[in-house]
């Protein structure tokens, strides 16, 4: 896709970055590392271990997706021991895909796993299980939205949640365990690696592109926000600019409770590394014996001894409704052994604070009666999460860990809603909004105690703080240049005691003078010449693109090297976007009227009808769009392939600021073509129809994908022929 700068993008949280056709696209460096960049591997029995010894022994998990003396796969789940001479062992071979991330949660490995066509784009994501102990596939479900799809995945266990970093955009998601469905949270830095600690902090690797070295960073899980720890000292595999590493992966060992990272380094080695969450110091280790190009790390705590306690139940972690810094703790304790006999007795049950390695509460004095009901009050808590971890204990060992967090203190505050942002008197923006009356874990918060910042895009691609401390619920933006056209966004963040809450939704408005009519866009040299067309996808990732072929159906464009096409093959039923005109004044005009070339399809006669279409809208002096009459297209009401379309804007005759805009809506069929556009004067028009003289044009060919092609190397298979304005498929055999 060949868009500049001109045109800008938007879209709700609730669908991230789902704007480049089939279920999504990554984002850059959403990709494995490249087998050819990486260097032969070393066999495992040739690395020297260091002669002192690990404090621990954590067992891994990951999928290792190729490697050097398998670049082709298939993938495959391979365990290995943490330390100075890893030797991944196969544990179970799985179906072919692109990528995938997951982690162990409820049980069970669970991950996203995805593939992608030639062009980067996604077509299918399933969310499978699988049981680590029989080495099956317990569930694999196809989901019809790549919102899953993640750079790496961590499980929380103190608040039950798998979070994913995407790899869509930069946005942090909960996906539910169940379902995979995926949950935008909050948007964050551009993380590589996601892993969450005993006490329920993520922290997440990002690349410095100066240094391409890996970063360390904690993030908090409500607002996304993140704060620097520290460098790892490891530069990462890049591309040759240096803005773009590779998948990798990182995660907690249940074992030791140190951070361990499997990443493509700048000598072209896929190495292990384990880094120190307190200063962001990654320590090496050892290479990957084969160069394994590995994501999804995760280990399986160890179970509890047969004669051990069972795990409690029934835990709830409470904060003190009175505000202060408190929290109670309940639970029953475990009535049976962990190998479901009766159990005789508990020598005590200990309470864990965060990550601590000694217990903040041993409960001992009485020995607490197997079945019982307990409890305990943590007077020291902190404000912010409190995590606890509780474990029973006896003769014959430790029951598994289970894990509590509540939140104390004053609040993060919920995104501001309804923000609106209208043009005043003077040409700027005014920006309104709704104050949050309850923050992020659900505690009320006081209104009159909040302030807020506000951001503003104007390149539809890296908002900029330009106003903090704001008192109130309204704000003027007095430092825009409204000279020239232009389309900002704006974002709210509210602002607690406890830090910045999530950010708004985002409201722009066109600002600076509109345009007089004639506007003409060709889209030459696949490339807009008007400024700002403004992109906005309205449901279920719809999107419009500039190209200059469409795959289904073939064709290119009606004129010039350009045309926009709404996806509508590659998109789910239901999809929208719309793509809207620069801001345009008609107070001159007598008898406006709009003129487009359209392609129509009528596959009627193969069983192929879907209800794609079209609606042409308009928005005047910064209203909502609403239908025009007469303005909509359905492709298959006729099959003349490139035709013209004329609809009349008369009702707008006299209107000062006026966007037309056209909005796409998915059958689940074939794109929608639109080229050659013009709005004119009627009266007035002294702009004709734009023909093309194509009979001494060179003849091209394209593939499915939109690819060119040499015409002397075609293979057998099914092609693109374009002349000019003409278009036909062709089977070479």
């Amino acid at each position: 896709m060949n868009l500049k700068s001109s045109i800008f993008i938007t879209m709700a949280l609730a669908s991230p970055a789902l704007m480049a056709g089939g279920l999504g696209s990554l984002k850059p460096g959403a990709r494995p590392a490249p087998v050819s960049a990486l260097k032969p591997g070393i066999a495992a029995h040739a690395q020297q271990a260091p002669s002192r010894a690990a404090a621990a022994r954590p067992d891994f998990y990951g999928v290792v997706l190729a490697s050097a003396t398998n670049p082709a796969g298939p993938p495959a789940i391979c365990s290995f021991r943490a330390g100075y001479s890893p030797a991944p062992q196969n544990v179970m071979t799985l179906s072919a895909m692109s990528g995938c991330s997951g982690t162990y949660a409820d049980g069970a490995f669970r991950y996203m796993e995805y593939n992608t066509n030639s062009s980067g784009n996604i077509t299918s994501v399933n969310w499978t299980s699988v049981d680590i102990d029989t080495r099956k596939v317990t569930s694999s479900l196809s989901l019809d939205y790549a919102i899953g799809v993640c750079m790496d995945m961590t499980y929380d266990a103190t608040t039950g949640t798998v979070y994913g970093i995407s790899a869509l955009s930069d946005v942090l998601v909960t996906v539910d365990t169940a379902t995979g469905e995926a949950t935008p949270l909050a948007s964050t830095l551009p993380f590589y690696t996601i892993s969450a600690d005993a006490a329920g902090q993520l922290y997440g690797i990002a690349l410095d592109t100066e240094t391409r070295e890996g970063v360390l960073y904690t993030i908090n899980k409500m607002t996304g926000n993140a704060l620097k720890v520290g460098s790892t000292g490891v530069k990462m595999l890049t591309d040759a600019s240096g803005s773009i590493a590779y998948f990798q992966t990182a995660s907690f060992s249940s074992a030791d409770g140190k951070l361990y990272w499997v990443v493509a380094n700048s000598d072209g080695a896929s190495a292990l590394y384990r880094v120190d969450v307190a200063t962001g110091r990654g320590s090496y280790l050892a290479p990957m014996p084969d160069n394994e190009d590995m994501v999804a790390l995760f280990d399986v705590p160890a179970p509890a001894a047969p004669g051990a306690p069972a795990a409690v139940t029934d835990v709830t972690a409470t904060a003190a409704a009175d505000g202060s810094l408190s929290v109670e703790i309940a639970f029953k304790a475990p009535a049976t052994c962990a190998d479901g006999s009766a159990l005789a007795s508990i020598s005590s049950i200990d309470i864990y604070r965060g990550t601590d390695e000694e217990p903040v509460k041993t409960l001992n004095s009485p020995s607490p009666v197997p079945g019982a009901a307990c409890s305990w009050t943590d007077p020291d808590a902190h404000a912010g999460f409190n995590a606890y971890r509780i474990v029973a204990v006896n003769d014959e060992g430790e029951s598994i860990a289970v894990y509590a967090s509540a939140y104390c203190g004053e609040d993060f505050p919920e995104a501001p809603d309804n923000l609106r942002v209208t043009v005043n008197a003077d040409g700027y923006p005014t920006l309104t909004w709704d104050a949050p009356v309850t923050g992020l874990n659900g505690l009320p918060v006081d209104p009159a105690k909040l302030t807020y910042k506000v951001l503003r895009d104007v390149t539809g691609r890296h908002p900029e703080t330009i106003a903090e401390g704001i008192a109130g619920t309204t704000f003027t933006d007095t430092g825009l240049d409204i000279t020239a056209q232009a389309y900002p966004y704006y974002y709210v963040v509210a602002t607690s005691s406890a830090g910045d809450g999530r950010q708004s939704l985002p409201a722009g408005t066109y600002t600076g003078p509109a345009y007089p009519l004639p506007l003409t866009e060709t889209f030459k040299d696949c490339t807009l010449h008007t400024s700002p067309w403004i992109l906005q996808s309205l449901a279920l990732g719809g999107a419009w693109e500039l190209n200059y072929v469409s795959t289904f159906p073939g064709s290119g464009p009606y004129v010039d090297d350009g045309m926009l096409i709404f996806i509508g093959f590659r998109s789910v039923e239901g999809a929208q976007a719309r793509i809207s005109t620069p801001l345009l004044t008609f107070e001159n005009a007598v008898a406006p009227e709009l003129r487009f070339h359209f392609y129509y399809l009528d596959m009627s006669s193969e069983d192929l009808r879907f209800d794609d279409y079209m609606e042409v809208e308009a928005s005047v002096d910064g209203s909502e769009f609403t239908p025009v009459e007469g303005g909509r297209f359905v492709q298959h009401d006729a099959d003349s392939r490139w035709t013209e379309c004329v609809v009349p804007l008369h009702a707008y005759a006299g209107k000062k600021k006026v966007a037309i805009g056209f909005h796409g809506y998915s059958g689940g069929g074939f794109n929608l073509l639109l080229d050659n556009i013009r709005i004119t004067d009627s009266d007035n028009n002294a702009i004709g129809d734009v023909e093309a003289d194509t009979s001494a044009l060179p003849v091209e060919y394209f593939n499915l994908q939109g690819m060119r092609v040499d015409a002397g190397a075609l293979t057998p298979g099914i092609y693109i022929r374009r002349q000019g304005t003409k278009t036909t498929k062709i089977a070479v055999r």
